[in-house]
């Protein structure tokens, strides 16, 4: 497919053509470091791994054999019968935390990674409690928030502020077992950014030389990116973009790349 990609910067208060204002400017850092963040206690699946090791079965296998035996005492519902698995009879089982059917799941998720049972655990099994601090950031700063994203792996978060970081946000960054970067001052909430991306595909949506056209933002630098698949291909890709005419979006943080393809990238223009 032939691409060829153009920066469209978009300055509230600029003119016209000028440089887009980098994300990373004027903003502020504050790296939680894994080494001293809380370490996830899981004393009952440290014990199953020893089981494991002890009697040379996997440590999957020894997981489903331990929930099924708490769920057999447990639970009022019988346990005994042929296919009986703890993960859709008995739900509320709980291993350290992590539900056991989140368990089940990192079994799959080991295999399609192709790394190792316990790895996945280490790696994954966090995420329900981790989600509840994360529901809680977005809903304390809804106004604030640019994106929280899982970087490294799944192994660290990144959280980014529109404006300085509230320390709030950094009380509840503390509580989670991994490394936690947080940045402020992006000058853009992702609420901002989806209303900007929302504009632009409203414009382009609107423009007669748009054939076809996909939009997504990336929260981390607070880009629109746009591909266009324009109805005749421009010999001069820059004075395309510069007659599309986009629409001035009032924050000189949240900028538009424009990217042309010669193919079609999403449903006709009506």
């Amino acid at each position: 497919m032939a691409v060829i990609a153009v920066l469209a910067a978009l300055c509230a208060c600029g003119p016209s053509g000028a440089g887009p204002v980098p994300a990373a400017a004027g903003t502020e850092t504050i790296v939680l470091r894994r080494a001293d963040q809380p370490q996830a206690h899981r004393s009952t699946l440290e014990r199953l791994k020893r089981e494991a090791a002890a009697s040379g079965r996997p440590l999957e296998e020894v997981v489903k054999r331990y929930a099924a035996r708490v769920a057999a005492t447990s639970s009022p519902r019988p346990t005994d019968f042929e296919g009986y698995d703890p993960a859709a009879t008995d739900p509320d089982v709980v291993i350290d935390g992590i539900p056991y059917a989140e368990l089940v799941d990192l079994g799959a998720v080991a295999r399609a990674e192709g790394i190792s049972y316990e790895e996945a655990i280490d790696r994954f099994g966090s995420q329900s409690s981790n989600s509840r601090v994360i529901d809680e950031l977005n809903a304390e700063f809804p106004d604030e928030i640019s994106g929280i994203r899982y970087v490294d792996d799944q192994r660290g978060l990144r959280i980014g502020f529109k404006g300085p970081i509230p320390a709030r946000a950094l009380e509840l960054a503390r509580t989670l077992p991994m490394e936690v970067t947080l940045v402020g001052r992006k000058g853009f909430s992702a609420a901002e950014l989806r209303e900007a991306q929302d504009t632009v595909v409203s414009w382009l949506r609107s423009r007669p030389e748009v054939a076809t056209m996909m939009a997504h933002s990336d929260e981390e630098t607070g880009q629109v990116k746009v591909t266009v698949q324009p109805k005749v291909m421009p010999d001069d890709a820059a004075e395309f973009t510069r007659g599309l005419q986009l629409p001035d979006l009032g924050n000189p943080r949240i900028s538009v790349e424009v990217t042309l393809s010669a193919e079609p990238v999403a449903v006709r223009q009506q």
